[in-house]
């Protein structure tokens, strides 16, 4: 059976360099907006690990978070210490195992969360403008099978 010809992988080559693309832009305009927000002192990657703990609605293990952003847990502790420092999260000693920290927003995170919100829906009505409902829900069916097919164990 003969692969793909020469015109199909350039097109899935141009797929995978526009992914990353769109992941280099996402960043640059995310951080304009966290500024223009007032949030400075978080980048985007942050703002990430921030938005799964709100969310979580429960203090969270930093390996939890770590599982959660798709990161490794080194990457994590350099997040947590600076959002620490910052003021945006707080570490306890998880009860269970005195080894671990349990990760909570603060009062300053929470208070700041409508920010945060704003600036991911500027991000979504940028990304997606121009397309229906359609083709926003085909383009994020093409997208999670490109992940399973290259992170199979991925969440």
């Amino acid at each position: 059976m003969a692969g793909p010809d020469l015109a199909l992988r350039r097109l899935q080559t141009q797929a995978l360099v526009d992914l990353g693309r769109i992941r280099q832009a996402t960043e640059r305009h995310v951080e304009r907006w966290l500024a223009e927000a007032g949030l400075e002192d978080v980048t985007p990657a942050q703002a990430n690990a921030l938005l799964v703990l709100v969310n979580a609605r429960r203090p969270l293990a930093q390996a939890h978070l770590a599982q959660a952003l798709s990161v490794s847990k080194v990457t994590v502790g350099r997040f947590v210490r600076a959002l620490e420092e910052a003021g945006w999260v707080e570490r306890t000693r998880d009860p269970e195992d005195s080894r671990a920290y349990r990760l909570a927003p603060t009062a300053k995170a929470r208070e700041a969360l409508p920010r945060f919100i704003s600036v991911s829906n500027q991000l979504l009505d940028a990304a997606f403008q121009g397309l229906d409902d359609a083709g926003i829900a085909r383009a994020a069916e093409c997208v999670a099978t490109i992940r399973a097919n290259l992170d199979p164990d991925g969440d």
